[in-house]
């Protein structure tokens, strides 16, 4: 499989990079200013502001499923999730592709969710230090939600650079409180591979009996 990858080059992106090419897609890793992406067979890096739509386009034409996984780092916009989707939206709807998964936080809730005690603690603790970030990753959530994309939106609390432990992607949670990004990058794998969550907002949890 063709996967094109925006902001390939934060921790969580260059863990799918790696885990999709040992599981033998080709990748083109969207990089902006600089990369530390090693050479892989099977990957090719391409430079992209995810809020250009030329250099998105460059990006994930021709692929057949998209993964965006730009996030708040210093000195970024607080709408920078917001408005990277809405371009990648746009992009894809011109091109006439229609998969894309995209990676959030539990901050975005939605009806049946499952709130843990950690869960709840976090995101407010979140919400009252940087509220911004909080809204824009529902505010690009909305953006996803109102395409006519097949995508997928998974939500995780908190990323480490930990191992992978098993985990299980359920519909409304309760989430898992640690989760690494070697899984994240699975869990991306897994619903782009078996074509499931479309139109959904799995949420990574624990595995049953983990």
């Amino acid at each position: 499989m063709n996967i094109a990858v925006i902001a390939a080059n934060g921790r969580t992106g260059q863990a799918f990079v790696q885990a999709a090419v040992k599981a033998g897609h080709q990748v083109r890793a969207g990089i902006h200013n600089y990369s530390t992406l090693k050479p892989l067979t099977g990957l090719t890096l391409v430079e992209c502001d995810a809020t250009i739509e030329s250099d998105v386009t460059n990006l994930i034409k021709g692929q057949d499923a998209v993964v965006c996984f730009i996030g708040h780092v210093r000195g970024s916009q607080p709408n920078v999730q917001t408005n990277a989707i809405k371009v990648t939206v746009t992009t894809m709807t011109k091109l006439g592709q229609k998969r894309l998964v995209s990676l959030t936080g539990t901050g975005v809730r939605l009806p049946g969710d499952k709130i843990t005690m950690i869960d709840r603690f976090l995101n407010l603790s979140i919400g009252i230090i940087d509220p911004e970030r909080v809204a824009d990753g529902i505010n690009h959530s909305k953006v996803l939600m109102d395409s006519d994309l097949d995508w997928t939106i998974i939500r995780v609390l908190k990323l480490t650079n930990g191992k992978s432990r098993p985990y299980t992607l359920q519909h409304s949670g309760p989430t898992k409180a640690i989760v690494s990004r070697k899984e994240v990058a699975l869990a991306v794998l897994e619903v782009i591979e078996q074509h499931s969550f479309i139109r959904q907002a799995p949420i990574i949890c624990d595995a049953v009996g983990d």
